[in-house]
């Protein structure tokens, strides 16, 4: 992966949200999440499925193998 296409999410605790980054572009996941663990857990299915990282990251076998950080 390049440095442009890591994967960031931002969770805010309060109302449990979460944006996810990846390069210039960012997606608002579509639920409320309780914790920042299930969050990440949304974003690397979100990111897998949604944007195609099931097709470009051939390293990866899986969602749950997606490197995500979080912030």
């Amino acid at each position: 992966m390049h440095a442009e296409e890591c994967l960031e999410l931002h969770f805010d605790l309060k109302s449990g949200r979460a944006l996810l980054s990846c390069g210039d572009k960012d997606y608002v996941l579509p639920d409320f999440y309780p914790t920042k663990e299930t969050a990440r857990i949304a974003a690397q299915q979100f990111a897998w499925e949604k944007l195609g990282w099931k097709d470009r990251a051939r390293e990866f076998r899986q969602a749950s193998e997606l490197p995500v950080w979080l912030r």
